[in-house]
């Protein structure tokens, strides 16, 4: 049965550990004060999406994020145990500046298993095994929030087209992954067709019915 899905990839909004600089995987904080006006801005900008599903990474932050977005909505979040973080190692929840050596080390090969944390080969099964999860569970013509986290997101994309960690940088339409932005991909019978990377709220209610009509960004076949 052929079906069309669209996805709406919302990165959770600021929190504790981003404003203090602090190394946030699985080690999960709060959203900060500061931080939630940015998000109502993103609900406002996903307020004429007809959602049929929500799902969330099962970390606090990703789930909070999620329900300020569907406030009002009546849609139940689903937590998705295999939209979680990137686990960082030995040092997860530490500072950044204390561990820049090691930080470097880990993306030069690409893994922090050397600290005891993920691979890119692990967010890859992960990110893999939530979407076919997603498409067998979702409904042909849904549209569907997705609320996790920003690493995870750069695998996902990696994964679903297939681009290596430097062509996703030297990408000239990749402008990194703020916290509250939006991305949108679709599938559709085994084709993934990337529509933006992460926009703002602003960025996305300025271009999203311009996006739609035009051809996607990427596409990818299964």
């Amino acid at each position: 049965m052929t079906k069309n899905i669209t996805f709406y990839y919302v990165r959770h909004g600021r929190t504790e550990f981003n404003r203090d600089g602090i190394m946030q995987g699985q080690a999960d904080s709060p959203l900060a004060e500061e931080g939630i006006p940015v998000l109502k801005q993103t609900a406002d900008a996903l307020k004429d999406i007809p959602f049929d599903r929500c799902f969330s990474s099962p970390l606090y932050r990703a789930v909070h994020t999620a329900q300020i977005i569907t406030e009002g909505r009546g849609i139940v979040i689903e937590p998705l145990d295999d939209l979680t973080e990137m686990n960082f190692g030995r040092i997860d929840g530490k500072p950044h500046r204390e561990h820049r050596t090691a930080m470097r080390i880990c993306h030069l090969f690409d893994s922090f298993r050397l600290i005891g944390g993920d691979s890119y080969r692990d967010m890859k099964k992960r990110a893999r095994k939530a979407m076919e999860t997603l498409v067998s569970e979702c409904s042909d013509g849904d549209h569907v929030l997705l609320c996790g986290h920003g690493s995870y997101y750069r695998y996902l994309i990696r994964e679903l087209f297939h681009k290596s960690r430097l062509g996703l940088k030297k990408d000239p339409a990749w402008n990194g992954i703020g916290n509250g932005s939006i991305s949108v991909f679709s599938y559709n019978d085994g084709t993934w067709k990337l529509w933006c990377y992460p926009l703002s709220a602003q960025a996305f209610t300025d271009r999203y019915r311009i996006m739609m009509k035009e051809r996607p960004y990427e596409t990818h076949s299964d």
